[in-house]
């Protein structure tokens, strides 16, 4: 955009402004029932985020309940192998003793011994009976001590095992819930992380439209800062696609230029040509604002008034005041020399550009001569007419 001094064209404000800023300037520009919609949307996400907290926590306190479930399962099992192992070697010994207390019954009857006089063995030395007598009883007695032991630690081992066993299903009953619970939790958990993902997609839509509504809004208004406020809003959540939606809003909704009528000649006054003569020496010279040096740099006006000078007339410095001191003239007389200004093209509401009308050149009577801005030269160029105001002669 061209300008005399260094401002930022408020059309193409930084997009860096925080979306709560911006938001809160759109909303005036837009109906309430809009925002009202998007501030429903804003506390379901809220609760939905507070619900898929819940979900995960339950489902990392019931993914702990369901390890430990399984740690003691396995303890549980390994216990019961253990203890039906220690069984069967039990009923392994109870086997060979009771083998063992066959022969031994056998042997006792063939020597002859009585179960009164195997009995009494218990309560006599044995020095003093028969050997064979001894044997047969004191054998009998011990197998039988034995395997009556050993009856009872097969019992009391059986026992053991079935509560083991009932403590093992139990808890394996316990982790098969666990898991169940474990499932559904995350199976909540996805769904509500799926609603929260549409909802929050549902509120950058939302978020878009209303900006593009308010750009279009302000567009209508004439309302450039408003404008910018919509456009950075929707790039905060859009990025630069919802920008661009917004700024076709914008265009869409701006009401069309008033283009005056602009008409001249190439013919003039010999101190206009002689000022169209001195501003063009120094084409190819470099816009610098504040600048009236031939040769060094100038800007806009003062370029027109240094070439103003040459040609033997006195004009204000500054652009506004320019507009302000000298005679305004129809645009549809223009003549070589005379100053067409420029108004709110920064959207600082003053008058802040001004070009001098040539009447040839490549664009015929369409031909102006200007410093444009920082970073450019002074130059031939097409007259243009967005922002013109009207045009004055010194």
């Amino acid at each position: 955009m061209i300008h005399e001094r260094s401002r930022t064209p408020a059309r193409l404000v930084a997009l860096g402004a925080t979306l709560a800023s911006t938001f809160v300037t759109a909303v005036g520009a837009t109906s309430v029932a809009h925002a009202d919609s998007i501030s429903q949307t804003r506390a379901q996400i809220a609760q939905l985020t507070a619900q898929l907290a819940r979900f995960q926590k339950q489902s990392e306190v019931t993914a702990n309940a369901y390890d430990a479930d399984k740690a003691r399962v396995a303890g549980l099992t390994a216990s019961e192998v253990a203890l039906q192992s220690h069984a069967r070697t039990i009923r392994s010994h109870i086997a060979t003793t009771t083998s063992q207390l066959v022969k031994a019954s056998v042997i006792s009857y063939v020597t002859g011994a009585s179960a009164a006089q195997t009995e009494a063995l218990f309560t006599q030395n044995a020095n003093q009976v028969a050997a064979n007598q001894v044997y047969s009883s004191v054998a009998l007695g011990d197998l039988n001590t034995l395997r009556d032991s050993l009856n009872q630690e097969r019992h009391n081992l059986f026992v053991t095992i079935n509560r083991v066993d009932s403590a093992r299903r139990q808890a394996n009953a316990a982790t098969n819930e666990m898991q169940s619970l474990l499932s559904q939790n995350i199976a909540s958990t996805n769904t509500t992380r799926a609603t929260l993902a549409a909802v929050t997609v549902k509120l950058k839509s939302q978020i878009i439209s209303f900006e593009v509504s308010a750009g279009a809004a302000a567009a209508r208004a004439g309302n450039l800062q408003a404008e910018s406020s919509a456009v950075a809003a929707a790039a905060a959540v859009g990025g630069q696609a919802a920008a661009n939606e917004v700024t076709q809003a914008i265009q869409a909704a701006t009401p069309p230029a008033v283009v005056p009528a602009v008409s001249g000649s190439a013919a003039g006054s010999s101190a206009g040509l002689a000022a169209v003569h001195y501003a063009e020496t120094q084409v190819g010279v470099p816009y610098v604002w504040g600048g009236e040096t031939p040769g060094l740099g100038f800007d806009c006006s003062g370029l027109v008034q240094w070439a103003w000078a040459k040609a033997g007339f006195t004009i204000p410095r500054t652009t506004e005041v320019q507009w302000a001191d000298l005679p305004h003239i129809p645009l549809s007389q223009l003549r070589p020399g005379d100053l067409l200004f420029y108004y709110n093209l920064d959207g600082d509401h003053l008058v802040d550009h001004v070009t001098m009308y040539t009447g040839s050149g490549p664009w015929g009577l369409q031909t102006t001569i200007a410093a444009a801005t920082v970073g450019t030269n002074i130059s031939l160029a097409p007259l243009f007419t967005f922002g013109l105001i009207g045009a004055a002669r010194p």
